[in-house]
């Protein structure tokens, strides 16, 4: 292996070894962001065996927040420069909306332009928002936290959900990821800012133990922390960039990152690697 390499850890068995990562809020060149964007982008590079597939948890650009730069532009920006190392072919890439992403109708209509090839099987009216996909013994299920026909950001519906996971139940894993955290994250409890809305959060995590689900990945908190709650873990990762959060600030002893996994019939484990290529934290969880 070359020096340079970083190991990936790999399923024991037949299983998935992929990468999660989100919030980096870029899109516009020169801006600081982008810089750490690239930072992680090429520490990810330097994993070996490149994963099977990657979950990017929102945030991709600074959306409506920055009106000076058009939302296409930035979204072209981000695959065709800031993304183009990644041969998404054989590395398939699965999005999650946000609330930089889909602050508002007229970015989800964005949204579903730049972003053609998402599965159309979403509750109605977030077709192309929510979806699911099956690989193989794995089901991934997207769910859309900032729905403007729901109230926005830190909003999530869980009927589609429910059927979803019902009409899949022979999944061997069952993992789920959208972008708010549905558990308050280093005390930012307030709802639905910094998480999904009390009255929706409790029957979505309800959904997600009655199903068993083994984890809800998520971001929108510039940290990376993993949480169980009736037996399902919630493991944010929102560390692909930006340089602030909640407060203003990334969080003491935070650090810009991405996330690797390994899952198989035994156990899911995971390590988070920094900018500079470093890993820095490890979870293992049994499947």
């Amino acid at each position: 292996m070359d020096p340079h390499s970083i190991a990936a850890l790999m399923p024991e068995t037949d299983g998935h070894q992929f990468v999660f990562y989100g919030d980096c809020c870029s899109g516009i060149p020169g801006a600081p962001f982008a810089s750490n964007f690239a930072q992680v982008n090429a520490a990810l590079q330097r994993l070996q065996p490149q994963p099977d597939f990657i979950l990017f948890l929102g945030d991709h650009i600074m959306g409506a927040y920055a009106e000076e730069h058009d939302l296409k532009g930035q979204w072209r920006y981000w695959f065709e420069r800031e993304m183009a190392w990644l041969d998404a072919d054989r590395v398939p890439i699965y999005h999650t909306t946000s609330n930089h992403n889909t602050l508002n109708a007229a970015a989800e209509d964005v949204w579903r332009e730049v972003l053609p090839d998402i599965p159309d099987n979403g509750p109605p009216g977030q077709e192309g928002l929510s979806y699911w996909v099956r690989r193989d013994d794995l089901l991934l299920a997207v769910v859309n936290t900032s729905y403007s026909g729901l109230g926005g950001p830190g909003h999530v519906e869980s009927d589609w959900l429910h059927s979803v996971l019902s009409a899949h139940r022979d999944a061997r894993h069952k993992i789920v990821a959208g972008h708010h955290p549905a558990l308050p994250v280093n005390g930012y409890d307030e709802r639905p800012q910094w998480c999904i809305a009390r009255s929706e959060a409790e029957p979505f995590w309800q959904t997600l133990v009655q199903h068993g689900v083994l984890a809800y990945f998520c971001s929108h908190i510039i940290a990376f922390d993993v949480q169980e709650h009736q037996g399902v873990v919630q493991i944010c990762s929102g560390g692909a960039g930006t340089n602030y959060g909640p407060g203003g600030f990334m969080g003491a002893g935070e650090y810009h990152h991405f996330a690797q996994a390994a899952l198989d019939e035994k156990e899911l484990r995971l390590q988070t690697i920094d900018a500079d290529g470093r890993i820095r934290e490890r979870f293992s969880h049994p499947s």
